[in-house]
């Protein structure tokens, strides 16, 4: 993860990928997919995509340069902070089919004026990475990610909406984001989270044991700790960024922070939540393989 206060979102999603392939042992030339979840961007921009400023960053495969191994291929998939549970999906589906062998995923938001503490503009200027890869056995990694979007009215607010009013901006759209959250969204997102957890724990009853941390990004104030006491798990972490959310990195950076502090072993069950606009929620089972977390 990566949250230091000079950087960018571009900036962020380097450094996280970064670290997250020195820890792997690992370099860019070695990933075959990259995929960009961050949502809040600089200077809001649009086009080339993120991913492709990310990957070049990086050094990751870059064709129109002589000795380059082989083209990379990245891409944006924005789904505020359950994009990481749409990146894991796709990214399963890569691996499984022999597309890649790896795939990372890198989150970062920032305000696109720079300005990290600019009143109403509710995410920490962080960036996360994870990078997936196949399964060495059967019993541990990743399960099948389940999805959980929220039943609400017609027109009813999403929850959280980002938005440039492109009458009032003028010349100013580079630096400029509106940033709504519902009254009600906390409610709505824990409720939600609730639904999923209770889906998935169903499908996979494993997953409610003695073992198993739930593992969450900071949707609403406690968010981890409400669910933990809806569903009896003993251990919980929720993603610490301060008094500003976490955004799209919010679950990796709740996971990076649960490894470091070396209470997960072997063996361990995480169940990994996140919640965020729709309001939508989802959640990941994964067993510690041999070797430990990374």
């Amino acid at each position: 993860m990566s949250d230091d206060p000079a950087l960018g979102s571009i900036g962020h999603a380097v450094a996280a990928a970064r670290e997250c392939l020195a820890g792997a042992g690992l370099s860019a030339a070695d990933v075959d997919v990259l995929m960009n979840i961050g949502v809040y961007r600089d200077a809001n921009i649009v086009e080339p995509s993120n991913a492709a400023l990310i990957q070049r960053e990086l050094g990751m495969h870059l064709d129109y340069e002589p000795g380059s191994s082989r083209p990379g291929f990245s891409l944006d998939l924005r789904n505020g902070a359950c994009g990481v549970l749409n990146a894991l999906q796709a990214a399963n589906a890569l691996l499984v089919n022999g597309t890649a062998e790896r795939v990372l995923v890198v989150g970062s938001d920032a305000h696109p004026g720079g300005l990290a503490d600019a009143v109403g503009f509710p995410y920490a200027t962080v960036g996360g990475a994870f990078l997936v890869t196949k399964g060495i056995d059967d019993a541990s990694g990743l399960g099948a990610v389940h999805l959980q979007p929220a039943s609400r009215p017609d027109g009813a607010h999403p929850g959280v909406a980002g938005y440039l009013d492109l009458k009032a901006m003028g010349r100013d759209g580079a630096r400029t984001i509106t940033v709504e959250v519902a009254d009600d969204f906390a409610e709505w997102v824990t409720g939600v989270a609730r639904a999923a957890v209770r889906d998935y724990l169903a499908n996979h009853p494993d997953m409610q044991s003695d073992s198993t941390v739930l593992v969450t990004n900071d949707a609403a104030p406690d968010f981890a700790a409400a669910l933990a006491a809806d569903f009896g798990f003993a251990r919980h972490h929720q993603a610490d960024t301060g008094s500003r959310n976490a955004g799209s990195s919010g679950l990796i950076i709740a996971y990076h922070q649960l490894i470091r502090s070396g209470v997960v072993a072997q063996g361990d069950r995480l169940l990994l939540v996140a919640g965020g606009s729709g309001p939508t929620a989802g959640c990941v089972g994964y067993r510690v393989p041999a070797g430990g977390a990374g």
